[in-house]
């Protein structure tokens, strides 16, 4: 049995007294009983300020519970506390226990509170704490987006991309960077549509210009691919998507390609100074891009085999290409042909080796386009050859774009005389050609 309490109990907060006395109330009974029915009660006393404070209560746990908490007010000089009655004491009394290890204050954690409440809204607290530290705990670092865009661009020179991908990127991101300096977990999917949307581009004559849906949507992936790193290397939580991935694709509606006519690929070869004759016959017979161009080596082109072979670091999708030579392009290399070395090695940018194509087209009043000698070479090559598939292993284009961009441009007959256009003969005629 357990031993009963000797009353009155005493509770020392530093040098105050807290007592808990037994004091039972009666209730008055009926009026043929000389004596009333008697409950327990317990009375809690205590000095404050020279003036004596009693609260009573019915059960002695209810009690104690009083005066613990009476003595944790005084030896936290809490006057708050020591004025509140009843239940309200004993509520403020628990919730400073709670909080006291993290050393904030009861008002501090409700203004916390009513801010947390306004962002989750209706979600509860419990439940944005678990959506944390499942999610949340996977961000290791808070980084910002110019030094997330430099670390991208040292990976992708690490990795072994191509420089054509390599300067895409940097000067896309470069201009996203600019636009967001703040930490990457701090940007929205709405801020990246709404930059997206503003984006500008320059034509020919240097007129800013609206950049077109492709455009943009190249702007968009390369951002996609820089937050997909961030989330990869713990700047963004794992295991979720990301802000950059919402950002919707805008719809593309392709203009139709432009190609060469015979007679535009004859007159721009026939009146070629020597060292635009090979790059501009390669691209135009085989298909390479500029940026393949400008680092492909003679030692990659066989005149016997009759093969050019692309290496993958030289092309822009990193595979390996394996090109027939036709009998006209062969014509063509003949006269140029060296055993080593880069066949552009005249120049170090494909910019500045497309402008070389660009001034000698304009001399001859033809645009010869960022891309029409390759536009022209598939264009015409599935003419002749009616095999998409084929076509897309030599020009590194998925069939996908091949039939949606180059089918019925030329016909067979056209595809023919495309692939018969060989230098001139020997003659005055073509001498004076060499030299215009």
């Amino acid at each position: 049995m357990a031993k009963q309490p000797t009353f009155p109990i005493t509770i020392m907060a530093g040098s105050t007294a807290i007592r808990i006395y037994l004091d039972p109330l009666k209730a008055a009974g009926p009026e043929s009983s000389e004596e009333g029915k008697s409950y327990a009660s317990y009375v809690v006393s205590y000095y404050q300020g020279g003036k004596r404070i009693r609260t009573r209560h019915n059960s002695l746990q209810s009690a104690k519970d009083k005066a613990d908490s009476i003595k944790t007010a005084i030896l936290n000089n809490d006057t708050t506390a020591l004025t509140l009655k009843g239940e309200d004491s004993l509520i403020y009394a628990r919730a400073k226990n709670l909080i006291a290890p993290f050393g904030v204050s009861l008002d501090e954690l409700a203004k916390e509170y009513v801010t947390v409440h306004e962002i989750l809204g209706e979600i509860s607290l419990i439940e944005a704490a678990r959506f944390y530290d499942r999610f949340g705990k996977t961000v290791k670092e808070i980084k910002s987006i110019p030094a997330i865009v430099e670390e991208l661009n040292a990976n992708l020179k690490a990795d072994g991309k191509s420089e054509y991908h390599r300067r895409d990127m940097k000067r896309r991101l470069q201009v996203f960077a600019l636009a967001f300096s703040k930490p990457i977990m701090d940007v929205k999917t709405s801020e990246i549509s709404d930059w997206v949307r503003t984006l500008k581009g320059r034509n020919k004559k240097g007129d800013e210009v609206e950049l077109a849906p492709k455009s943009r949507n190249h702007y968009r992936n390369s951002v996609v691919q820089l937050f997909n790193m961030a989330r990869d290397n713990g700047y963004l939580p794992k295991g979720m998507p990301t802000e950059a991935e919402a950002v919707k694709t805008l719809d593309v509606v392709s203009p139709a390609n432009e190609i060469f006519t015979i007679e535009e690929i004859e007159k721009v070869l026939h009146s070629a100074p020597d060292r635009l004759i090979a790059p501009m016959a390669i691209k135009a017979f085989s298909g390479v891009r500029t940026e393949e161009m400008l680092n492909l080596r003679w030692e990659h082109v066989n005149l016997d085999s009759k093969y050019i072979t692309l290496p993958a670091e030289v092309t822009k999708t990193k595979q390996r290409r394996l090109i027939p030579m036709a009998a006209n392009l062969i014509a063509w290399l003949i006269p140029h042909k060296k055993t080593t070395g880069r066949i552009c090695a005249r120049w170090q940018r494909a910019q500045a080796l497309f402008q070389a194509f660009d001034r000698h087209g304009k001399r001859q009043g033809i645009d010869v386009g960022a891309n029409k000698f390759r536009n022209s070479y598939i264009s015409y090559r599935v003419a002749v050859t009616h095999d998409v598939a084929k076509v897309s292993l030599e020009s590194g284009n998925s069939p996908r774009v091949i039939q949606r961009e180059y089918l019925e441009l030329a016909t067979e007959a056209d595809g023919k005389r495309w692939f018969a256009v060989v230098p001139e003969t020997a003659s005055p005629k073509g001498k004076a050609a060499k030299k215009s």
